[in-house]
C-alpha cells in the first residue's frame, strides 16, 4: 500500500543532451531555484543516459511552480520574462526527449529514490553524516517534490520527501550546534523503505 508502481528502468534510446537554461530566476521566483540547480547538475552528468530527461522534468516543475508565483511577484515583468524563456527552452527540448511522460515520471522517481538511498546509507554508515549528506538528502527532496507535476506521488514518495527535508535540516542543525548528527530518525525511526512512516 502506498507504493509507487512502474518504477523499473525503461529501456530507451539515449536522448540528445538538452541545452542548459540561461538566466537565473529573479528574486520573486526564489522557490524554483533548487529545481533549476538540480537540472543544471544533471546537464553535466554524463554517467546517466536518463539525466537529460530528468533535468527536463525538473525544469518543467520549476516552470509550473513559477507560474503559480507570478501573480504575487513584486516584479511581474522579470518573472514573466524568465518564465517565457523557460517555456521556450522546454518546448525546444521536448522533441529531443524520446520517451513518454509516464516513462519520464518513472525515471524521475527512480533517481529520487536512488539519491535518497545514498544519503540514508551515508547517514547510517560508520563515518556518519556530513554536510554533503545533508545536501544529498535535500536534493532527494527536490526530486520527490518535482513528482508533484504528475499528480499524486503516493504515500512512499510523500514520506521519503518529508524525511529527506527533515534529515537535511537536522544534520545541518547538529553541525551548527557543534555536535555529531544522530543517525536515522527520532528514536531510531527508519525512513519509508521498509513500510515505516517518516516523521
Amino acid at each position: 500500500v502506498g507504493r509507487r508502481r512502474g518504477t523499473q528502468k525503461t529501456e530507451t534510446s539515449t536522448p540528445c543532451s538538452l541545452a542548459p537554461m540561461g538566466p537565473a530566476p529573479p528574486p520573486d521566483l526564489k522557490p524554483v531555484v533548487p529545481f533549476i540547480k538540480r537540472a543544471e547538475e544533471l546537464d553535466h552528468d554524463t554517467t546517466r543516459p536518463e539525466a537529460p530527461i530528468v533535468a527536463y522534468y525538473c525544469r518543467q516543475y520549476a516552470m509550473e511552480l513559477g507560474m503559480s508565483l507570478r501573480e504575487s511577484a513584486k516584479d511581474p515583468e522579470a518573472a514573466s520574462a524568465f518564465l517565457l524563456a523557460l517555456i521556450e527552452e522546454l518546448e525546444a527540448a521536448k522533441a529531443q526527449l524520446g520517451v513518454s511522460r509516464d516513462e519520464g515520471e518513472q525515471m524521475l522517481y527512480a533517481l529520487a529514490s536512488e539519491v535518497f538511498a545514498r544519503a540514508d546509507a551515508e547517514d547510517r554508515g560508520a563515518a556518519g553524516a556530513s554536510k554533503s549528506t545533508a545536501r544529498t538528502f535535500y536534493a532527494a527532496s527536490n526530486f520527490f517534490d518535482a513528482l508533484k507535476q504528475f499528480g499524486e506521488r503516493g504515500q512512499e514518495a510523500d514520506e521519503k520527501c518529508r524525511y529527506a527535508k527533515w534529515k537535511a535540516a537536522d544534520i545541518l542543525k547538529a553541525f551548527k550546534e557543534g555536535r555529531a548528527p544522530t543517525p536515522g530518525g527520532p528514536g531510531g525511526i527508519a525512513p519509508a523503505d521498509d513500510d515505516a512512516a517518516a516523521p
